[in-house]
């Protein structure tokens, strides 16, 4: 009995001391893994690996996280203070990883578990300005690899400054599956201040949740919300344009090879020229989208985001949408309503493409395959506002039926034959 009790003791310790470095090897497999599925996710990041120190016990890493998308760089220069030719900042994610069945290493750290996983890490952010200085980011990454190689992590930052940045409390959950690509995001950000000389940003009650999966078309399919209490700048003192409250919506799915996806945004935009204030109350509904079709077209315009021959990408896109439009789909604009401080535009819309046949189908073909109703109501203060400041729209007023302080408007369209208000319009076919 002892004898067997002193085997099952060298035994446990055998596996303390031999598995981390033997689950060190499989961490480490795993990282790079996670690192290339997520880049092959976003192609506006490029996360590389700069350095990976293995021991028996833990490992030290360094991740370079790079935005490379050139619209998305182009537009945040200016909020940063850079000029054109500037480069974006860098995020560095320097990583202590503690690997083990049980990582004896990571137990005094404050999420440290004796769950068995293939490690438990630690990381720190940093920004590499482009002048090459470091700046420091508050809080820290946990992050856990389970057994199977399914990724966890979390960060929270309680409020704070530093510099020209300041913040209320944030945390963010992060989960990645290492089959099939599934994924599940959500987090909050009370506040967020940036200010640079007399340039001020300011973020109020932002929050996301997600809950993702890979298609089989290379694109992910589930349920996204955003939401946004404000957002606003300003330029030397003088408010620019601000936007909140925000709220965003969506559900996806694929059935029979086909995207079904429904999405409700709620917006609201301050400080427009001659508008000054806009809100818009929308949902969406589009049904029966070929996947092979969408991918395709997502691909090509992948290529586009990338740059090369510009003709021949424009072709490859040109002839993606047609792809997708003879594939047959509906678009549903359940509620579409637009206001401003002079009044309000309502609509709701059905617009129908008919699957046909691709051998022969081009642009003229669209007007053929596709069948569409809306309504429309405008307030009368905003069409006697236009007529006023645009005096030959007196002529699109004859197309509206008034129906006491609202304009209306009754649409229908089938095979190249459009009616306003029952009266038909012919479409002539090139």
């Amino acid at each position: 009995m002892k004898k067997g009790v002193l085997v099952l003791l060298v035994g446990l310790a055998l596996v303390v001391m031999v598995s981390p470095g033997i689950v060190g090897m499989l961490a480490e497999k795993s990282v790079d893994e996670q690192i290339e599925r997520a880049t092959s996710r976003d192609q506006g990041l490029s996360i590389t690996a700069e350095r990976f120190d293995r021991g028996w016990f833990s490992s030290q890493g360094r991740h370079r996280i790079e935005l490379q998308d050139a619209n998305s760089a182009a537009s945040i220069r200016p909020f940063l203070g850079l000029g054109d030719d500037d480069d974006l900042p860098v995020l560095i994610v320097d990583t202590e990883l503690s690997h083990g069945l049980i990582a004896l290493t990571a137990l005094g750290d404050e999420n440290g578990s004796l769950m068995p996983g293939l490690g438990r890490a630690v990381s720190t952010l940093s920004l590499e300005m482009h002048d090459g200085s470091i700046v420091a980011l508050p809080g820290k990454v946990y992050s856990s690899l389970s057994l199977t190689g399914d990724l966890s992590s979390s960060y929270a930052t309680a409020a704070g400054s530093q510099g020209p940045a300041s913040w209320g409390d944030i945390e963010i959950n992060f989960e990645s599956a290492a089959m099939g690509g599934d994924h599940s995001y959500d987090g909050t950000v009370e506040s967020l201040r940036f200010t640079h000389d007399k340039d001020l940003i300011v973020l109020q009650g932002a929050s996301f949740a997600g809950d993702l999966e890979m298609s089989e078309f290379g694109f992910a399919v589930g349920d996204l919300q955003l939401a946004l209490d404000s957002l606003f700048s300003s330029a030397d003192g003088a408010r620019k344009v601000s936007v909140g409250p925000v709220f965003f919506n969506t559900h996806s799915s694929i059935n029979d090879g086909r995207l079904n996806s429904e999405s409700e945004l709620q917006l609201t935009i301050g400080g427009i020229p001659a508008f000054d204030l806009l809100r818009i109350d929308t949902r969406v509904v589009l049904a029966g989208v070929d996947g092979h079709a969408l991918r395709r077209l997502v691909e090509n315009l992948q290529l586009a985001q990338n740059g090369g021959n510009y003709t021949a990408i424009q072709e490859l896109i040109n002839e993606s949408v047609l792809e997708l439009i003879a594939a047959g789909a509906d678009l549903n604009i359940e509620r579409l309503e637009v206001s401003l401080p002079m009044g309000t535009i309502k609509a709701v819309m059905n617009i129908r493409f008919l699957e046909s046949d691709r051998a022969d189908f081009g642009w003229t073909s669209v007007l053929l395959a596709m069948e569409a109703d809306a309504t429309f109501e405008f307030s009368e203060s905003l069409v006697d506002m236009a007529v006023m400041m645009r005096a030959e729209l007196e002529i699109a007023r004859s197309f509206l039926k008034k129906n006491g302080d609202v304009y209306e408007m009754d649409v229908a369209y089938k095979k190249a034959l459009l009616t306003i208000n029952g009266l038909p319009v012919a479409i002539p076919i090139l």
